[in-house]
């Protein structure tokens, strides 16, 4: 345990993460102005202010304005934006270029910052599962142990979400021999998950308000969020459609069959809470817009694409009446055009223009529809493809869209399926859309299916740097090798 605070001493990106023969730096000198392990693993009050913090800290981790989540939307056509912000430009040009892993590029900043983020939620987790083995006398262990499950569970499945290979480690020291591939390591979270869902279910664990603000910490629907969570990361977890067809549906269904009720949302208080992103750049005015496919989607007639030459395009009509409650058309563009017209679009995301004006109101994390469109999906891949049409029926595409009723047809319900996800919950979760393209093989050809490790944790380690995108890795693997257009 004692070498976990040294290596976060010198880099937290590799916490839990590599053995310490791995890095030239002698970490055997004693650390004089922290206290030692015991203390660390020993303090009930101390162990319980951190425990209070942990959903906390991963979600401010997952939506915060120097991770992933910009660039996500961008690159896969949800939001587009042609500022260089959060490397929304750089990972959205076309044609689709390798990602710059050096250290010395400004943009890093989304993936090295995000991976200490995480490691830092799993280093807290860890010290307090550890705690718990070590016989910690809680006012409430099975609460801290519960939090520490699913605080490993949520740091890990989130790595494996976005990077290609994740350190794996927990209360027992390191897991495994060097660096861990994504697939393995979800298996590893969502083992930690459902742990935690064990402890919270056997033993009736709620959390306060000041753990998770919003009314969300009640057992129910702690519970409940938690089950949404392994439906989430499992599906999100898939890199093409490949692997969505061998994914284990049947676990799917049953962390939705256990999932939310209704929509889990945390109270942002602007000072401790806040959504950064997606629901403040991505949609306020000025930054990001909703990418012309969206539109498309809403309405056909509108182009999926702007082409050159084009200054204006005509406010849209739809058939779904989500394209007048969610989305504001703008009649002009703000964008560099010497960046790429293909930036451009006519309408930004103003569901969320509440919470932009106030800042400090409940927020949708996990939509119910989200996890009814795992849930159908799940049963469409194992045969029900009634049942999937049914939830479909009964959720928001009809209650918000005021859409026709899907058929009871195989295509139709995935059709379905991929639109609710566009159109109803992208501005939610951190990446939920750019998943939904990854699996489909939808992202434009050469978009990163995932990020390496970060440059600056490789010169640490010290390993080779390395990348994805364009035609830099595997094929359909590291990188699109398909495409919406």
């Amino acid at each position: 345990m004692k070498y976990y605070n040294k290596l976060f001493s010198i880099l937290a990106v590799l916490l839990f993460a590599v053995s310490c023969q791995d890095f030239s730096t002698d970490l055997e000198v004693e650390n004089l102005e922290n206290p030692n392990d015991k203390i660390l693993t020993s303090d009930p009050v101390a162990l319980t202010a951190t425990a209070g913090t942990i959903i906390q800290n991963w979600f401010l981790g997952s939506h915060s304005y120097y991770g992933p989540g910009a660039a996500f939307a961008t690159m896969a056509d949800i939001s587009t934006c042609s500022w260089g912000n959060f490397a929304m430009r750089d990972t959205s040009s076309e044609p689709r270029t390798a990602w710059n892993n050096t250290s010395s590029y400004g943009n890093q900043t989304i993936t090295n910052t995000y991976f200490n983020a995480m490691y830092s939620v799993l280093s807290d987790s860890n010290t307090l599962a550890l705690a718990v083995v070590n016989g910690t006398e809680f006012e409430n262990t099975p609460q801290v142990e519960a939090i520490a499950k699913f605080g490993q569970a949520l740091s890990i499945g989130y790595l494996a979400l976005v990077f290609d290979k994740v350190w794996l480690s927990d209360e027992t020291g390191i897991v495994g021999e060097g660096a861990t591939g994504y697939a393995d390591a979800m298996s590893f979270a969502l083992g930690k998950l459902d742990e935690a869902i064990n402890i919270s279910k056997n033993n009736n664990v709620s959390v306060p308000e000041t753990w998770l603000p919003g009314g969300g910490g009640a057992n129910n629907s702690l519970v409940e969020f938690m089950n949404s969570m392994g439906a989430r990361m499992l599906v999100g977890n898939v890199r093409n459609s490949t692997q969505k067809a061998s994914l284990d549906w049947n676990k799917v269904l049953t962390y939705t069959n256990n999932g939310l009720s209704s929509d889990f949302e945390i109270y942002m208080d602007d000072v401790t809470w806040y959504d950064l992103i997606p629901k403040t750049y991505l949609i306020f005015p000025g930054w990001a817009r909703v990418d012309m496919r969206i539109v498309n989607m809403l309405d056909p007639t509108a182009p999926d694409y702007w082409e050159a030459g084009v200054s204006f395009q005509a406010e849209s009509t739809s058939d779904d009446a989500r394209l007048l409650t969610d989305f504001e058309y703008l009649g002009s563009n703000s964008f560099r055009p010497e960046r790429g017209l293909y930036h451009f679009s006519s309408y930004r995301y103003s569901r969320y223009d509440s919470y932009i004006t106030n800042w400090t109101e409940n927020v949708t994390e996990f939509s119910k529809a989200e996890n009814d469109m795992y849930k159908a999906e799940a049963l469409a891949y194992t045969g029900d493809v009634a049942g999937a049409a049914a939830i479909i029926n009964a959720g928001t595409r009809v209650s918000r869209g005021n859409l026709p009723n899907v058929a009871a047809d195989l295509n139709d319900v995935k059709n379905a399926i991929h639109y609710e996800r566009m159109i109803e919950f992208s501005f939610t979760g951190m990446g939920i859309g750019f998943f939904e393209m990854r699996k489909e093989d939808l992202l434009q050809q050469g978009t990163i299916l995932h990020f390496p490790v970060p440059g600056k944790a490789l010169e640490a380690i010290p390993a080779d740097n390395y990348t994805y995108g364009g035609t830099q890795g595997v094929a359909g693997e590291d990188y699109s090798n398909g495409g919406w257009r």
